[in-house]
């Protein structure tokens, strides 16, 4: 996605950074408003958005998650 610096996955969880400015950093704000726009409760650290889900999530819980996910990306980082 446009606007995504770095991304990492380990297991189940899964980060994007999506600004330099750290744990202060504006773009953390910018995304929890996407994604509760799209009806996620997402918390990121700083600029670092992540997800880790439950192993037993049903996929189309999951399959919902991904879509909003990558939507609130593409929301916060449109210029």
């Amino acid at each position: 996605l446009p606007g995504v610096l770095r991304t990492r996955q380990l297991g189940i969880v899964g980060a994007v950074d999506l600004g330099d400015g750290g744990y202060g950093g504006a773009m953390g704000p910018r995304f929890t408003d996407a994604a509760l726009r799209q009806g996620l409760y997402l918390r990121p650290l700083g600029d670092t958005a992540y997800v880790c889900p439950p192993l037993n999530i049903p996929l189309a819980d999951l399959d919902t998650l991904c879509d909003g996910f990558v939507a609130a990306v593409a929301a916060c980082t449109r210029p």
